[in-house]
């Protein structure tokens, strides 16, 4: 099992921006083989900061995600909206 977080941090007066893209490929994503949990939160006191928690059956499932159009449209679609890059760690459940 493959167990993620992706943390992206807007520019300032870019959240709703942001959020409206992230959001986006929620759904989509849900529908994938093999995506098992896909939520998106973002952070009470710095609204400013997403985090997906992202859980996939294996490493295929992962890999077939970051080949799908919603999720190379997120991608090229990043450009202006982020403070820094995505901060992407992975997780092995105990």
């Amino acid at each position: 099992m493959i167990n993620v977080t992706a943390t992206f941090l807007a520019k300032q007066g870019q959240e709703k921006a942001l959020e409206k893209l992230l959001t986006g490929i929620i759904e989509p994503t849900r529908n994938e083989d093999g995506c098992l949990r896909y939520c998106l939160f973002q952070d009470e006191k710095q609204p400013q900061k997403f985090m997906f928690q992202e859980q996939f059956k294996d490493q295929a499932a992962f890999d077939f995600h970051g080949q799908q159009p919603h999720f190379q449209t997120l991608i090229a679609n990043l450009d202006g909206l982020l403070e820094a890059e995505p901060e992407i760690r992975f997780y092995q459940e105990l």
